[in-house]
């Protein structure tokens, strides 16, 4: 079950990335195109808080295992 839950936090690490390489995506797309919609900026603050979640909820189930956490300050 360990493994399992590790291979879970894993996956979690993996869109993480994802979305924190979209929100960086949405920003410069914004800077680009000197787009200040409303519209842009919730959906990068939505993403950026999605990878937020994604992080804590990969540290959690790590401690949950024992296992070390590969983003102590995340």
């Amino acid at each position: 079950m360990h493994d399992e839950i590790s291979s879970i936090a894993d996956r979690l690490d993996d869109v993480s990335e994802q979305l924190a390489e979209v929100a960086i995506e949405l920003l410069q797309g914004a800077l680009a195109d000197a787009d200040t919609s409303d519209a842009r900026s919730r959906l990068e603050r939505s993403v950026t808080r999605a990878r937020r979640a994604t992080v804590k909820a990969a540290s959690i189930l790590r401690e949950s295992v024992g296992a070390s956490d590969p983003h102590p300050d995340a």
